[in-house]
């Protein structure tokens, strides 16, 4: 079996993608994507035809954040951008501005040992990041007006061992964590006001083999863990209430080779799974009332080589993957109601290096 170059492996490692947006940075018509290319600590910008799902590169001169630069979301005010620089252990503050320019403001803020992800939580008040090397997750308060971080009281908080991948639950109420190499999945509720996290009753949760990426449906009901080495990802099913998550799939369903990266479509109805060493992407039809997933015909769809991440525009028409190796973002339309992808003309589109992840408005 191959191997992910992720931060599962607890190495330096390229991260996963996280959907944002970016005020008026967009031009009619388009969207803008950021993308983080931690090879050469830089943070890469290109624009998204609306219509036809191509891409093109709209930051004439390197954008540089810390070493490593590894993942990136954006504050729902479409303000600030933040991205994580594994190698230095910091987090990089934006200034979003017109035309999708990028303004450092120093100093970087420090956080944990090797954040290798992070996330905003749906009100825009809390940072949270993942320390990869560190076994923890850090929690920062966000200045409205600035955008500076600020470490609530208690943060980090221990994970279980090598924790990959972080979500909070469309609520805002919960987050969750998936820990590699104890084979668990650890809960935190979110004190509303301060950020502050504290394991739920039961956490950390086991799950039956190594996990890797995590996403949830938009109602928040269900969650999907993909197990690359089991080539197959878990459906658990979440009590709003409480947090807790159920499993709803103790076999996995099956998916390519390695599996890693996942998304949800923004009407709830498709799953993708990023196939990392079969260079494809399976999709999955999603039950509303069960979160039980089928494949739909034709699937798996052929992506570049090593795809590590799969995102979907807002709009829900087309479907992206990241993939490392052969250094390039493979787009596809998405038929709404097949669930079946087309590569766009010119797809794949070539990148300076392997993309980590990529961020769209």
């Amino acid at each position: 079996m191959r191997r992910i170059r992720g931060v599962w492996a607890c190495l330096l490692c390229l991260s996963a993608v996280n959907f944002i947006g970016c005020g008026g940075s967009s031009s009619s018509g388009t969207h803008t994507a950021y993308v983080t290319l931690p090879q050469f600590n830089q943070v890469a910008v290109y624009s998204i035809d609306d219509e036809k799902g191509t891409f093109k590169k709209i930051s004439k001169n390197p954008i540089f954040a810390g070493a490593s630069a590894t993942a990136t979301v954006l504050h729902p005010s479409k303000k600030f951008l933040y991205v994580a620089n594994q190698s230095e252990n910091t987090i990089s503050l934006f200034m979003v501005g017109r035309g999708a320019a990028l303004t450092e403001v120093m100093p970087r803020t420090a956080t944990g040992v090797s954040p290798g992800a992070l996330t905003v939580d749906p009100s825009g008040n809390f940072v949270f990041v993942l320390n990869v090397l560190g076994n923890s997750v850090s929690a920062f308060t966000i200045n409205s007006s600035s955008g500076a971080l600020t470490e609530v009281s208690g943060s980090p908080v221990p994970t279980g061992l090598a924790p990959s991948k972080l979500a909070v639950a469309p609520s805002g109420n919960f987050l969750y964590v998936t820990n590699q190499n104890s084979n668990s999945l650890s809960v935190y509720s979110i004190t509303s006001g301060t950020g502050v996290l504290t394991p739920i009753a039961g956490s950390p949760f086991s799950v039956p083999f190594s996990p890797s990426f995590l996403t949830f449906d938009p109602s928040g009901a269900f969650l999907y863990i993909s197990y690359s080495s089991a080539n197959g990802f878990g459906l658990f099913s979440v009590n709003s209430t409480s947090g807790v998550p159920t499993s709803a799939s103790p076999v996995p369903y099956a998916a390519g080779t390695n599996p890693a990266g996942l998304a949800v479509d923004p009407s709830g109805k498709f799953l993708f799974v990023a196939n990392f060493a079969s260079a494809n992407v399976s999709v999955f039809t999603i039950d509303a009332a069960s979160g039980i997933p089928t494949q739909v015909a034709k699937s798996p769809f052929t992506a570049g080589t090593d795809p590590l991440f799969v995102s979907v525009d807002p709009s829900g028409s087309f479907v992206f993957t990241g993939n490392q190796t052969s250094k390039n973002i493979s787009s596809f339309t998405l038929d709404a109601t097949t669930g079946e992808l087309t590569a766009v003309s010119g797809s794949p589109f070539a990148t300076s290096g392997s993309v980590s992840s990529m961020a769209i408005e």
